[in-house]
């Protein structure tokens, strides 16, 4: 998948890719420009006009080679009259072009305001492959390399920590989408197996039944204090994992004082980057976009008019869902880029998935009450998310929300293992054995398609043909 999926065409890559190399520069924050100091910059007034025309743009210095290479192959994919698919042979003429020292202001409001520690395996691809000179191609496969070995290692760690339900954890974080999100530049990846790994960990902890040592609190706190610098909301699966250390949390002052120390550097570190962030907001669909694809989006405005008309939030989510537009299901399972499988693939997947995990008898499964705190979360999640989304992406006042994905709830997937795990054994029991045989079809099946579906789309050619071409043109 980090050779087949083109460069830039996976999730918003090109801009993960700019903040992911100015994150190599030593610059955790990006810069913000104002349009009316800064008129020679193209990305004030190149082919920008009318009222929407932004006044400010976000991003920072990076490498004028970079965005050159990154512009061309977006270009030679999307226009000169041909359809959306991709040869390898538009690599060849950039094969040599090198990083250089040269710096450009380029323009990344989608993705300057996630946290340096989201890009931590490719910004050390590019601080490496800046002081060699490497080439761009050769870098930008590089970071998607670093990166898919950080998020292999992760996973993997987590299915060997987990004490039980070990192919269940393994089908949730092989799904299709972890698979095409793992193989490019974006800050999905590390998110990923972050949160595998501390479910996990916590669910290893609890499974033992011992009482915290001071270690194991300050481990899950610097875990916590990760996942509250991720994707915001993120911080939320907190409130899920501390539900499942209940049992060895202890009672009185010293279970709230874990319970504390463990949720409180997350919370603070995702509240303080929040803030610090706030100020370089832009809206990046008013800047990137088409004009016909262009509306009137205000943060403050927008939270405004929730807090004033709070009575038309079951609206608004009921408008979005009739749509079809709130619950992308074949996202959740199955994204590739900007696309994703069929929608009857992903409900497929995911209810073989659940009958897989109420059927489970590898010991008992969790209590009602921490089912409910695991619920609890995951709804909150959804909502917060969407919640976001409205504010940061949506016109002002609009009846529906308009930007969400399915890959987003992805990242949370794999509390859907203690949350389901032995739920109907009473109706229905499933053998360690077939589950094991099941995972390993559903997955082998599953990857195999996606790698079918990716080579047919961006090459309309055969896998197994893509994947050749592609490596005789890069090697």
């Amino acid at each position: 998948m980090g050779l087949v999926v083109p460069i830039g065409f996976g999730p918003d890559e090109a801009e993960h890719i700019l903040r992911a190399y100015q994150v190599s520069l030593g610059h955790a924050l990006p810069q913000v420009v104002n349009c009316r100091t800064h008129r020679y910059l193209f990305t004030c007034h190149g082919n920008l006009n009318g009222r929407l025309t932004p006044k400010r743009r976000a991003g920072g210095g990076v490498s004028y080679v970079l965005v050159n290479v990154l512009s061309r192959l977006y270009t030679v994919s999307h226009h000169n009259g041909k359809p959306l698919h991709f040869t390898a042979k538009d690599y060849a003429p950039l094969l040599d072009a090198t990083l250089g020292s040269k710096l450009a202001f380029a323009h990344f409001e989608n993705t300057a305001l996630y946290s340096p520690i989201n890009y931590v395996p490719a910004a050390i691809v590019f601080w490496i492959a800046r002081h060699i000179n490497e080439t761009v191609i050769g870098a930008i496969f590089a970071a998607r390399l670093l990166t898919g070995v950080v998020w292999a290692i992760l996973v993997t760690a987590a299915v060997a920590i987990t004490p039980r339900w070990k192919w269940l954890f393994s089908l949730v974080l092989l799904v299709p989408t972890a698979l095409s999100q793992a193989a490019v530049v974006s800050a999905d990846s590390f998110s990923l197996g972050v949160v595998a790994l501390t479910t996990a960990y916590v669910l290893y902890l609890a499974d033992r039944g011992l009482a915290l040592q001071r270690r194991e609190i300050a481990l899950l706190s610097l875990l916590g204090l990760v996942i509250g610098l991720l994707k915001f909301p993120l911080v939320l699966v907190l409130v899920a994992l501390i539900a499942l250390l209940s049992g060895v949390l202890g009672g009185g002052a010293a279970r709230r004082w874990r319970a504390t120390v463990i949720a409180l550097p997350g919370v603070v570190a995702a509240i303080l980057w929040d803030i610090a962030s706030n100020s370089y907001f832009v809206p990046y669909r008013n800047v990137v976009y088409e004009a016909a694809r262009r509306v009137f989006i205000s943060q403050p405005e927008q939270e405004h008019y929730l807090l004033s008309h709070v009575v038309k939030i079951p609206a608004l989510f009921w408008n979005t869902a009739i749509a079809g537009n709130l619950f992308k299901l074949n996202g959740v399972a199955g994204t590739v880029g900007e696309w994703g499988l069929p929608e009857w693939f992903a409900i497929t997947w995911l209810v073989l998935f659940v009958l897989l995990a109420c059927g489970s008898t590898e010991g008992a499964g969790v209590g009602r009450t921490v089912r409910g705190w695991i619920s609890w979360t995951l709804v909150t999640y959804f909502l917060a998310t969407a919640v976001a989304i409205y504010i940061t992406w949506t016109a002002v006042g609009a009846s529906q929300i308009s930007g969400m994905h399915g890959r987003y709830f992805t990242l949370v997937l794999v509390l859907a293992v203690p949350l389901f795990a032995g739920l109907g054994r009473r109706r229905l029991r499933i053998s360690p054995r077939i589950t094991a045989y099941s995972v390993m079809l559903i997955s082998a099946l599953s990857a195999a398609w996606m790698f079918s579906y990716t080579a047919q789309r961006y090459y309309a050619k055969p896998p197994w043909w893509v994947f050749a071409h592609v490596t005789s043109v890069l090697f």
